[in-house]
């Protein structure tokens, strides 16, 4: 598991393999919490030190929805896995010092009592999986991580307040195999920037259909294949530039551009001209 801390937050990034009956527990910290499965279905709790106040049955966690809840004090969860594959999902816990700089005056309605209790909210899974697949450099990443965490901490907030359920565009429905080929496909883009394969070769390789392939990469990683493809080859050119002191045509080159349209992109992405890039080495 994957943790960014940041802006008073926690941001726990999860992927796995579990098979049907695993059990295996976790130590819950105090804060605000906020839960989403991308894939996967677990039972969450199971015994009696695990209940939550009022003697709530286990719940049956599975995409689709949040539990959000307060825990005042630390303690122990069971997850019981409920069939075989992949499991993933991301995970927010907001530190109880800062909730009230997050959520301001009505953070207290959300954290009264010992808590425990968890209430399930409608939740975007294309910003779940948008989290999850989430890449470039460090701080950047850090800080796309943060943003999408609190847009995702705010829809789930706001979709508890409501009498229904929010609408959000339609996402397609990926099974862990189509997730695996997906990131197979992902990988195969990052091995060659320079002459990465067409979309219908993409998805041959992995064996997609072109239409799936193109709707599940953005679904999982926030960005048609062409736009990423663009935004990687940028990335690694400014780190030829920054960390390997390559000169600006030969990372152009190196990442497919022609220096002749490189600068221009350079700068739309990173906001400075390569120039400029040279001069931080």
């Amino acid at each position: 598991m994957e943790t960014v801390a940041a802006a008073g937050m926690e941001i726990y990034l999860y992927r796995s393999r579990i098979r049907q009956g695993e059990c295996w527990s976790s130590v819950v910290a105090p804060g605000l919490w906020l839960g989403a499965l991308a894939a996967g279905r677990v039972v969450v709790g199971g015994d009696e030190d695990d209940a939550p106040e009022g003697g709530a049955a286990p719940a049956d966690w599975a995409p689709g929805s949040a539990a959000r809840f307060w825990a005042a004090d630390g303690f122990e969860s069971r997850h019981t896995a409920l069939a075989d594959g992949a499991i993933a999902g991301v995970f927010l816990r907001v530190l109880p010092d800062a909730v009230e700089d997050l959520l301001g005056p009505d953070g207290a309605r959300l954290t009264g009592g010992s808590g425990r209790a968890a209430a399930h909210v409608p939740v975007s899974m294309g910003l779940v999986w948008r989290m999850l697949g989430i890449t470039g450099p460090a701080a950047a990443r850090r800080l796309h991580l943060t943003a999408a965490a609190l847009h995702l901490l705010g829809h789930v907030v706001e979709a508890g307040e409501t009498d229904g359920p929010r609408t959000e565009p339609a996402t397609p429905a990926l099974s862990p195999a189509d997730i695996e080929r997906l990131h197979a496909a992902r990988e195969l883009l990052l091995r060659d920037l320079a002459a990465p394969p067409s979309v219908p070769d993409l998805a041959r390789a992995v064996g997609l259909n072109a239409r799936k392939l193109g709707r599940g990469f953005q679904a999982l990683f926030g960005s048609p294949v062409y736009a990423f493809v663009k935004a990687r080859r940028l990335d690694e050119a400014r780190r030829l530039i920054e960390e390997e002191g390559l000169g600006i045509a030969e990372a152009a080159w190196r990442v497919g551009y022609s220096p002749a349209h490189f600068s221009t992109a350079f700068r739309k992405r990173h906001g400075l001209a390569p120039g400029a890039a040279c001069g931080r080495r």
